[in-house]
């Protein structure tokens, strides 16, 4: 008997059932209120960086989004960011005398607790927290990382004003200075994950390769005055970046779970030939489209125009300009995780690449 999955099968009814999906209301996560204030680096945890001979501490790469290791795509060119960021980094507020940070961690909205890893070890995320929120689109899930300290478990239903953890600097590259909470906002890519990835994974479906983020920034923001936020519609807002064409399966996992993406008929009786996901730049498939082409693997068919090569602003998932784009090793391991359904005599590309 597989018990992790059994135990995974079990959170997954509960956490349909314990609560009727409805638009939420997200909170901050800690008492850091700069957000809605000052904002800036009051809020947001900075990085130490070195740029063009220049020393600096930009919050701004505590943000969502390409904010990371800066380059310029030639002399005198605006500078660009090849690396992604997929949450937002929370500056403590309280510290000890020791300067220790003492801050507690509190969900977003209200949920269940799906995943609770307070090994450091296990992952770059250090000690790490997952939450379950029932939405009229689907379950999405709120991540909380680096924590000092875990004080919550799996199958716990858990409100605003739960203490779920303590902020800290567990994981990699972290220092007491730097201590801070990052925070994401996610769709799972697979329910079968763990059967698709090959490698160590000790985090089951709750990895952070399976949970594509979306900014919680924006979350938050648009809560601020009590307001509901809608997925769909925020889903809506988003800029496509590339598209790639893949085959029609039976069941593609993420459909079935988020049935909001898809764009065609819904009366369809018969199957499209093949099918078009929408990316943003970061990864965030916004829309799932019928197509009539045959496809046999994974293409890209359209791609945004940028002045620098498409890996440096696709997380390395699309390469070459925008008129030969085509998916790197990466990008087609991305693209087949959302295709993977565990049949009979399946193989994963991603099982033998890079």
């Amino acid at each position: 008997m597989n018990i992790p999955r059994l135990i995974a099968g079990i959170v997954t009814l509960l956490t349909a059932a314990w609560a009727h999906p409805q638009d939420l209301v997200y909170t901050l996560p800690t008492d850091n209120t700069a957000l809605y204030t000052t904002g800036g680096d009051d809020y947001f945890m900075y990085v130490d960086r070195q740029f063009e001979g220049i020393k600096s501490k930009p919050w701004q790469a505590g943000t969502y989004g390409m904010v990371r290791n800066p380059f310029r795509p030639q002399p005198g060119a605006p500078v660009m960011f090849s690396r992604f960021h997929e949450g937002i980094d929370v500056k403590p507020i309280y510290r000890d005398a020791s300067g220790e940070p003492l801050d507690a961690i509190r969900p977003i909205a209200p949920g269940m607790v799906v995943h609770a890893s307070s090994t450091p070890s296990h992952s770059n995320y250090g000690r790490y927290v997952v939450i379950a929120h029932s939405v009229p689109e689907g379950t999405i899930y709120s991540l909380y990382a680096h924590l000092a300290s875990v004080s919550c478990e799996v199958g716990q239903k858990v409100g605003r004003q739960h203490e779920i953890g303590r902020l800290g600097y567990s994981g990699v590259g972290l220092n007491k200075t730097r201590a801070h909470l990052h925070l994401e906002i996610a769709l799972m890519i697979n329910s079968r994950f763990e059967e698709f990835y090959t490698g160590e994974n000790k985090h089951g479906n709750f990895n952070g390769m399976n949970l594509a983020g979306f900014n919680p920034a924006d979350v938050l923001r648009a809560c601020r005055n009590g307001r509901a936020f809608s997925v769909s519609n925020y889903f809506a807002r988003q800029k496509e970046h590339y598209r790639v064409a893949v085959p029609c399966i039976k069941a593609m996992d993420i459909l079935r779970r988020h049935p909001f993406l898809y764009k065609g008929s819904r009366t369809e009786r018969t199957r499209p030939e093949s099918l078009e996901i929408a990316f943003t730049a970061e990864g965030l498939p916004i829309g799932i489209y019928p197509a009539s082409r045959q496809v046999t693997q994974p293409f890209v068919i359209s791609c945004r125009s940028m002045p620098t090569v498409q890996q440096n602003c696709t997380v390395n998932r699309v390469k070459n300009s925008s008129a030969e784009a085509v998916l790197t090793l990466s990008g087609l391991r991305y693209v087949t995780q959302y295709l993977w359904t565990g049949a009979p005599g399946e193989t994963s590309v991603a099982k033998n690449t890079p």
